[in-house]
């Protein structure tokens, strides 16, 4: 696996410029054997990392040294779905602002909606102090006009100076689950936490 660093520039500003090595990812042996792989530049554009309803207002974003995204075609009960993970290095006290940031404007009663969909935070504390699970609501209309929705879950959470963002993006139409991303989260933060 090669992972190579979110260089595009996004809405919000220009991403770093330095990579992160490939020992922070998951790995094939934390996901049944799947093998992580680099997505093109903008799938899940907004999900790397998340900052919905806040026009750019994220300060956070100027203390990120390095970042990058693998995406993992993760089997799971018969089927398979698709998991996203961004990993995102930050100087000083950049990784807590960042989680402030996203609390605050996830948060609010009735989450908040944006380009993307809803996102409202479904718990917190789940994966350490001010992480956060968040479900993204997606409306859209299906291949035959009619209208639908779509879940996908994603969990944020900090190990040092680092962030993971977690996200079951479900597959094709169909929803992601928070119940994939608990399951895994503990080992993407083992992961991260062994860059120092």
């Amino acid at each position: 696996m090669s992972v190579i660093p979110d260089k595009k520039p996004g809405a919000f500003g220009s991403s770093p410029d330095a990579a992160l090595p490939e020992s922070v990812f998951l790995h094939p042996e934390d996901v049944g054997g799947a093998q992580p792989r680099h997505p093109d530049d903008e799938f899940g554009r907004y999900l790397r990392p998340p900052m919905p309803c806040r026009d750019g207002r994220y300060a956070s974003r100027l203390l990120r040294r390095a970042e990058g995204t693998v995406l993992i075609d993760y089997p799971v009960a018969g089927f398979h779905t698709t998991l996203l993970e961004h990993v995102t290095r930050y100087r000083g006290a950049g990784a807590a602002a960042y989680l402030r940031e996203l609390r605050l404007a996830a948060g609010r009663d009735g989450g908040c909606t944006d380009d993307a969909g809803l996102w409202t935070v479904e718990e917190t504390g789940i994966a350490g102090p001010r992480s956060l699970l968040i479900r993204l609501h997606e409306e859209f209309e299906d291949p035959s006009g009619q209208p639908a929705g779509k879940d996908s879950y994603l969990i944020a959470a900090r190990t040092g100076q680092m962030v993971v963002v977690l996200a079951d993006l479900g597959w094709e139409m169909g929803s992601g689950r928070a119940d994939t991303v608990r399951d895994l989260v503990d080992a993407a933060l083992r992961r991260a936490g062994t860059l120092r």
